[in-house]
């Protein structure tokens, strides 16, 4: 682990563990300052998160796709045990059920990560 990873923590989560095919999926990806002192995460442009599905380690979905952002350095400052949250919603329509890993990104440099699981039942 990095020494920027042991100053945060990162999670992300869904709702529920399963879903039916066409259910909506909430994600959340939280980011949270562990450490006694203000930080400031530095990013590229003005996309602060992303998620990724994947399934037998292929990309199923990504949030950022059919998006632009401003290519701008930004950064983003929080204080000593704040949380920053960012949330979305995915469709499961043409997915397949299985099982599913969903990657959750705050873009920063360097990037953080987390992943969990969710399940996609047969009808």
């Amino acid at each position: 682990m990095s020494e920027v990873e042991e100053r945060f923590r990162v999670g992300i989560q869904t709702d529920k563990a399963e879903y039916a095919i066409g259910e909506q999926v909430r994600v959340s990806l939280d980011v949270l300052n562990l450490g006694p002192n203000p930080v400031k995460l530095n990013f590229n442009s003005a996309q602060r998160y992303e998620f990724i599905v994947l399934k037998d380690d292929k990309e199923v979905w990504r949030w950022s796709n059919n998006k632009m952002f401003a290519m701008v350095l930004g950064s983003l400052a929080l204080k000593p045990n704040e949380k920053r949250s960012y949330t979305e919603a995915l469709e499961t329509a043409g997915m397949v059920p299985g099982n599913y890993d969903l990657v959750g990104i705050i873009t920063s440099r360097p990037p953080l990560k987390a992943t969990c699981k969710f399940t996609i039942k047969p009808l």
